[in-house]
């Protein structure tokens, strides 16, 4: 359900310092195959890519996987419990039609989720962040410039007929993933619905420019005074808080259209299931919701 929804957020990622802290616990939103594996692999892949954009010396590396294994531990007792627990929900809801609403308050409890995680791994992200050299800071810019040329080639460039038949088939893939081979009736909900979204590629790029330009500034300010614990922790805080709430009250109002429009546009879908595919999507969730609880017990 909520990788609908976030479909229409063109996937945003925090592809910086502040990445890993989401890592465990999106695996409750994507439809992985292999979740057991992703799963365990995440403190790995999370180490690997938080290298990859600051170029961590060796101390901070060790230091970096000794949080993340800490934090996946945590996930495991405490959440994934949690996760399963809405996954049972979702079952429930799946064998019936569905409203934009149950919809919605199922999303809205996913993203609770993930502000536990947030507020969990915030004093493992205060000491990185002091820590970060200017040259640390700079290897950042320039991989968010490549990050950004990627995602323009991806949602900028093409024209807008060809945006959305990428938008469809990325879709239709996930859904597919749940539900089984959809047919013309399902194809059909799911056009209508990205026909009538309010999405926006170049505003959602703008939001997605001011966020980075706002850790970088805020990197760069805790690095006038590395000793100010106080100081980081607030300007992290805030650069939380701004990254969750947009302080444009414009695209705050974006924004939260497209959740609706997303729970909207997945009840619609949703409904034009036949009773096979959603006895599929039942058993896809099922499956899920064991890897978590055999994964927390392990």
């Amino acid at each position: 359900m909520a990788y609908f929804i976030g479909q229409e957020r063109a996937r945003p990622r925090m592809r910086a310092v502040l990445a890993w802290t989401l890592a465990a616990a999106m695996l409750v939103l994507q439809g992985c195959s292999a979740v057991k594996l992703a799963y365990n692999q995440a403190p790995q892949l999370m180490a690997w890519q938080i290298n990859r954009y600051l170029g961590l010396s060796d101390a901070q590396a060790e230091r970096v996987r000794d949080e993340l294994d800490d934090l996946h531990q945590w996930h495991r007792d405490t959440m994934l419990p949690q996760h399963a627990q809405v996954l049972q929900k979702v079952q429930r809801q799946l064998a019936d039609n569905i409203t934009s609403q149950q919809a919605c308050a199922t999303y809205a409890e996913i993203r609770t989720q993930l502000d536990q995680v947030v507020s969990q791994a915030e004093p493992k992200m205060l000491w990185l962040a002091a820590q970060l050299t200017d040259a640390q800071i700079r290897q950042l810019e320039r991989r968010q410039a490549d990050s950004n040329a990627d995602w323009r080639k991806e949602w900028l460039d093409p024209a807008p007929d060809k945006l959305r038949e990428h938008r469809f088939k990325e879709l239709l893939s996930r859904a597919e993933g749940f539900y089984g081979r959809l047919d013309e009736p399902q194809k059909a909900a799911l056009r209508a619905f990205i026909a009538q979204s309010s999405f926006d590629s170049q505003r959602t790029y703008n939001e997605r420019l001011r966020r980075q330009k706002d850790l970088v500034q805020v990197l760069q300010k805790i690095a006038e005074d590395r000793t100010n614990a106080d100081q980081t922790r607030s300007l992290l805080r805030g650069y939380l808080a701004r990254f969750n709430m947009s302080p444009d009250t414009a695209y705050q109002r974006y924004a939260q259209t497209l959740v609706e429009e997303g729970c909207d546009g997945y009840a619609r879908v949703h409904n034009a299931m036949t009773v096979a595919q959603r006895l599929k999507a039942v058993q896809s969730v099922k499956g899920y919701e064991q890897d978590f609880l055999v994964l927390a017990v392990q």
